[in-house]
């Protein structure tokens, strides 16, 4: 039997991959297609994305597995449209949503040598594009990623991937779908036969497209992320050095390290009286004053983060229009829109070790165990009594006593925790915020502004994975 994924929320694509184009408010198991191959139970979810009407699902072999020659395998589930899910058709002979999980492979129609001996080893998702990652190993042997490398620490079950950079890897980035903010790129890489001209904005990808991210030899992706409209890569050397990347929506300062407010005015070490998380200021950049003048999309381009020297990226977190770093010393980067205080003094948090982010609020998990949140909190999805105003500061979110928060997750608008009891109970699942679509799997469509338990399912099931969708949740758990 595959992993036992469940997911509720929003469905009206068919994307929750559950037989029916319903929403649901309740947790309920995903469905497979019968045309799949067998996928043992011993096989470990990398990692899930979920945008407005598609889903793709990354799934490895257990070690032993891939010594045999498994690998990675990529499924999709809902409406392909815009060909996020592939080229139109080369899944299904007709145009319906699929409520399944299907095979999916962005190869085929693209221009590559030796096609077999690539594997999916990364995905990201914009609002209706995908992004898929592909590796092979240059002495045409099966890839030596192991699950330790590319599985579980990748997969977002702690946040933070990892992987060498390895010269005797060799990696593509493939996109597919609708384009709107230039997402898509270019295809410039010398392992394509033909080098097509730049697809025009809002104009949907005929075929899969190869990112241009000028790959070096000895380099790999470590990390991908997508929003609602723009992407960013963090790419590593052999060596560990990284580069960060990004492309797509740039009006608001998206991929502009500029917009990092006060970063370079006021330390981290200027902060430690505010261990309490509140903000003191407002920070720059808020939309008021004389606005700056950035293009409106981007192929892909160096963003040149100013990260201490001997630190590290250790994940990224991407809002509608603001994006978020968590560096190794436990402080965090913001850049891009603030128009909603969702960067208000985050380069002043200290003893970060979790970020997240919803279309328009950013969230950190201390060391301490303490959840901080702010920006837009029009639905609650702070964690508080909703307001209408343009912007919410920086407070504490109340964690049920006894629990320590394991993993931090974010949907569009809504906040799920992973959590483990102190007392050495089974884990617990707890959402809040935004609800309209039965995402918070509360049996119901209210907004919620304090954390609540969530039902999972069968008494002493482990909870091995949490994701957060577009107005959707998804959880992993054992058999």
């Amino acid at each position: 039997m595959p992993p036992r994924l469940l997911a509720c929320g929003s469905n009206a694509a068919s994307h929750l991959s559950i037989n029916h184009p319903d929403d649901v408010s309740i947790l309920t198991p995903t469905v497979y297609h019968p045309s799949l191959p067998v996928i043992p139970p011993e096989s470990a979810i990398l990692d899930l994305v979920s945008a407005s009407a598609h889903s793709l699902l990354l799934i490895a072999p257990s070690n032993a597995q891939r010594a045999n020659g498994s690998r990675n395998t990529l499924l999709g589930a809902g409406t392909n449209t815009f060909g996020q899910l592939g080229p139109r058709c080369a899944l299904w002979d007709h145009v319906k949503p699929e409520p399944r999980w299907k095979s999916v492979s962005l190869l085929n129609s693209v221009e590559v040598e030796d096609k077999d001996s690539w594997e999916p080893v990364k995905i990201a998702a914009t609002w209706t594009t995908s992004f898929v990652v592909y590796q092979r190993s240059k002495r045409n042997s099966t890839t030596n990623q192991s699950s330790s490398s590319s599985g579980l620490a990748s997969s977002g079950l702690n946040g933070v991937d990892q992987q060498e950079g390895d010269e005797s890897i060799e990696q593509i980035v493939i996109s597919c779908g609708s384009n709107d903010f230039g997402e898509s790129g270019s295809s410039q890489s010398p392992l394509t036969l033909n080098t097509p001209a730049e697809i025009p904005i809002s104009h949907a990808s005929q075929k899969p497209t190869i990112v241009d991210l000028g790959l070096r030899q000895g380099e790999t992706v470590e990390m991908i992320r997508g929003g609602q409209r723009h992407v960013i890569v963090v790419i590593q050397d052999s060596k560990g050095k990284q580069r960060v990347m990004g492309w797509g929506a740039s009006r608001k300062g998206e991929l502009d390290a500029g917009t990092i407010s006060s970063l370079l005015e006021v330390g981290p070490s200027a902060s430690g009286s505010r261990s309490n998380g509140a903000s003191s200021s407002k920070g720059k950049g808020k939309g008021k004053g004389k606005a700056i003048s950035r293009p409106t999309s981007s192929s892909p381009i160096t963003i040149d983060l100013p990260i201490p020297h001997g630190e590290r990226i250790i994940d990224i977190a991407l809002g509608a229009s603001h994006s978020l770093a968590l560096l190794s010393n436990g402080t965090v980067l913001g850049w891009g829109s603030n128009l909603k205080n969702q960067i208000t003094d985050v380069h002043a948090l200290q003893e970060i070790r979790g970020i997240a982010a919803t279309w328009n609020g950013s969230y950190f998990l201390t060391r301490q165990n303490e959840v901080l949140a702010q920006g837009s909190n029009t639905h609650s999805q702070l964690l508080r009594p909703y307001c209408t105003q343009s912007s919410a500061e920086r407070e504490k979110i109340d964690i049920p006593p006894g629990w320590t928060v394991e993993r931090l997750v974010a949907g569009s608008e809504h906040l799920i925790l992973h959590m483990k009891p102190k007392n050495g109970e089974e884990d617990g699942l707890w959402t809040g915020g935004w609800n309209e679509h039965g995402n918070l799997a509360l049996m119901d469509q209210g907004d919620r502004d304090t954390l609540q338990r969530v039902e999972v399912g069968v008494k002493g099931r482990r909870i091995k994975g949490v994701w957060g969708g577009c107005a959707s949740t998804w959880v992993w758990i054992d058999e």
